[in-house]
């Protein structure tokens, strides 16, 4: 590094960054394997020794400022960084840190000697659980090109293999392929692990030598891991060291994140939400592919409950189900049948006496998981004022070949004839190939008044622009256009609910999102259960917090 001293001992971390600037885990292991070194950045935080002098009894602030002058002195090399510091309370900078999708921040005393080692002086504080775990199985992918379908890990107690669950994402296909070939060469007859494994028809067994880095949202109160994304091979960690990693307490200490003890028995769920709804198989697989189960999505609701909670109680609901997965088959369901829960609310529809379906809490939402439940459809009404809709709904669906930037582009100019109007409005998307505009309404119009300002809405878009969009159902008006579905602001018709899990493939959410976040250019199939970007989204404020609170009457002419 050119450093003008006779010695030095420095302490650092060896990064490659992303095009983000974020420090990339799998980036770094990528080029270790393919022994490349032209992106290697070294950040150094610590010196130890420095021109024969022992400086680890110096408090650590002092230490860092005679590494911060000796980089100081040397030419400009951007292959080394210091790491520099800031102090703030840990809260705030785990706040910060987390927004800007790091990994976590690492808090230090300032005034200690330098140990080896973890130790009190020093605390790791991280936005999502990470460590490493043994690998001592794998299930195959039944996809052509794809080696993996998700690993089986595990972790080292009292001289045994205890078995943490399944890990099925993060694998690139080149990776994936990679990684089996290396597992390929270590199969072996029976199961490494001292605790049982659920049953899966193709698991193949290794032995436990290859260790892996994983991240994953929680532990479940029989230490299985949740939401797990594989991030690479850790080559320089002996498995036999690997041991469940447990976070120290600490006084002031800011919370890592939200912890996950399974509801099967009543209890807690991710998020601290309580539900006293037992969750028969929460490890059934409701999207296979993704591998995301029933606890998997009861976890999702635990973290999104603060902000859906005023978009699904006390509002009537249609629901799809898929008891056997969403590959399997799937139920439209409006009324009660064997076998619900009576956390499933039931009234009469004062109009018709029809059976009308609504939860009043997240008991509710639990008893929907349980059931099968993969999409909870809403009215635009409550149960309490159920002839006077809340909001409006534009649907933008568009035809097969429309590109996603078209659908941007209509829900910019929706906003902006909203805008004109002097109507709130909000979007979000929908997880599948469009977004849904939506507007808040303050209960006095009725039903039939509603759906025709939609529908004189849909049809003045179409007229400005014919050839983009339509506002006719038929197939045949919808070819090559973008379909502006004002048909669900009917009495009895549903739009799926903001935060809502979709039975599509990705195991993507219906997310509440800001229009500046349209305008960049988001997907709207950007967010699955449990994904990176989900979580990012989830750590920024509430968009739609006040969304109700911006509720105005509708007035014609």
């Amino acid at each position: 590094a050119g450093l003008k001293c006779s010695d030095a001992i420095i302490d650092g971390e060896v990064v490659v960054l992303a095009d983000s600037g974020v420090s990339s885990f799998a980036l770094l292991q990528q080029d270790l394997s393919a022994k490349r070194t032209n992106r290697f950045i070294y950040y150094v935080f610590d010196l130890m020794r420095l021109d024969g002098r022992d400086l680890r009894r110096e408090p650590l602030v002092e230490r860092k400022q005679a590494l911060q002058d000796l980089l100081g002195k040397q030419s400009d090399n951007p292959a080394v960084r210091f790491s520099d510091h800031f102090s703030e309370p840990g809260k705030i900078m785990l706040e910060h840190a987390c927004r800007m999708g790091l990994e976590g921040v690492v808090s230090k005393r300032a005034d200690a000697p330098y140990r080896s080692g973890r130790g009190p002086t020093w605390v790791k504080s991280k936005c999502t659980a990470r460590q490493e775990f043994v690998i001592g199985g794998y299930l195959p992918s039944d996809k052509t090109g794809r080696g993996l379908r998700s690993i089986l890990v595990g972790f080292h107690e009292g001289g045994k293999l205890h078995y943490a669950g399944r890990v099925g994402t993060g694998f690139s296909g080149k990776g994936a392929n990679e990684l089996k070939a290396k597992l390929d060469a270590l199969t072996a007859k029976t199961s490494p692990f001292s605790t049982a494994v659920p049953k899966g028809k193709g698991l193949v067994w290794v032995k436990p030598e290859l260790v892996g880095e994983v991240e994953f949202r929680s532990w479940t109160s029989d230490r299985i891991i949740r939401h797990a994304s594989f991030q690479g091979l850790r080559e320089d960690k002996p498995a036999e060291e690997v041991v469940q990693e447990k976070p120290k307490a600490s006084t002031g200490k800011p919370s890592t994140g939200k912890s996950t003890a399974k509801p099967a028995s009543g209890g807690k769920a991710a998020g601290s939400m309580t539900t006293t709804v037992k969750l028969s198989h929460p490890d059934k697989l409701l999207w296979p592919d993704e591998n995301i189960s029933k606890q998997g999505l009861l976890d999702h609701y635990a973290q999104v409950w603060p902000r859906m909670e005023q978009f699904v109680v006390n509002r009537p609901l249609s629901l799809v189900r898929a008891p056997d997965g969403v590959g399997g088959q799937r139920f439209f369901q409006k009324h009660a049948s064997a076998g619900m829960s009576d956390k499933i609310a039931r009234m009469k529809d004062p109009t018709d006496g029809e059976e009308i379906l609504y939860i009043r809490d997240f008991d509710g939402v639990a008893a929907l998981v349980q059931y099968g439940v993969v999409e909870i459809h809403i009215w635009g009404c409550t149960i309490d004022e159920i002839e006077k809709p809340d909001q409006i709904i534009f649907d933008l669906d568009p035809d097969e070949g429309v590109d996603v930037k078209a659908v941007r582009e209509a829900a910019l100019d929706i906003r902006g004839k909203l805008d004109e109007l002097s109507l709130p409005n909000f979007v979000k998307t929908s997880g599948g190939k469009g977004f849904h505009v939506m507007v808040p309404l303050r209960p006095a119009a009725d039903w039939e008044e509603v759906k025709t300002f939609a529908h004189d809405f849909a049809r003045a878009l179409e007229q400005g622009a014919p050839d983009r969009y339509t506002a006719t159902l038929s197939k045949k008006a919808r070819t090559g256009k973008i379909f502006v579905d004002y048909l669900r602001n009917g009495r009895g018709s549903t739009t799926v609910a903001p935060y809502s899990s979709r039975a599509k493939k990705g195991a993507t959410v219906s997310m509440p999102v800001t229009w500046p976040e349209i305008d960049a250019g988001l997907a709207p199939n950007a967010f699955p259960i449990g994904g990176k970007t989900t979580l990012k989204q989830l750590a920024k404020a509430d968009p739609w917090s006040d969304f109700f609170k911006q509720g105005k009457a509708l007035r014609r002419g």
